[in-house]
């Protein structure tokens, strides 16, 4: 993880790119921002809208100044559940099936466990009982786990 920016450095960066001035940054100045600031997270949209969405304390659809250092710090820490959510994903259908979720629960920070505890694993993780494990409930449930290791978690 990158060093931390300096609160100074925050407000310079989050002026540059609030680029109508309004004191708020929307979900395309974000991802113009996220793009020239660290270019690694160009090709990982998922990364950016979860960071998003989990800075967004306020629940108004923005991002505000207080909320853009989080915003910074979730970048990374859901980046790194990303790298986790492609290893499982063999097939890279972005889902993860119960036999991906077998083969490859150790690198979520489960250990070993019979097969009944790895379908209640599962089927814990996968809230909307669609049958797969998707990137957004794969960040909640390793974030209520504290599963992977970060200073923000969200």
């Amino acid at each position: 993880m990158p060093e931390k920016l300096s609160k100074e450095k925050i407000k310079e960066t989050f002026k540059k790119f609030d680029y109508n001035g309004n004191g708020i940054l929307s979900l395309a100045e974000i991802d113009k921002a996220a793009i020239e600031l660290y270019p690694q997270f160009a090709d990982e949209k998922p990364v950016l809208l979860r960071a998003y969405k989990a800075a967004d304390a306020s629940k108004d659809g923005f991002i505000q100044l207080k909320e853009f250092d989080r915003l910074i710090d979730l970048l990374y820490y859901y980046d790194e559940v990303y790298h986790i959510f492609q290893q499982l994903d063999k097939n890279k259908d972005k889902r993860i099936s119960f036999e991906e979720f077998k083969k490859g629960h150790e690198l979520v920070g489960l250990q070993h466990h019979s097969a009944d505890e790895l379908k209640k694993d599962f089927d814990e993780i996968d809230t909307n009982q669609g049958g797969y494990i998707l990137f957004e409930e794969l960040c909640i449930y390793v974030a209520k786990k504290k599963l992977v290791s970060s200073e923000a978690n969200a």
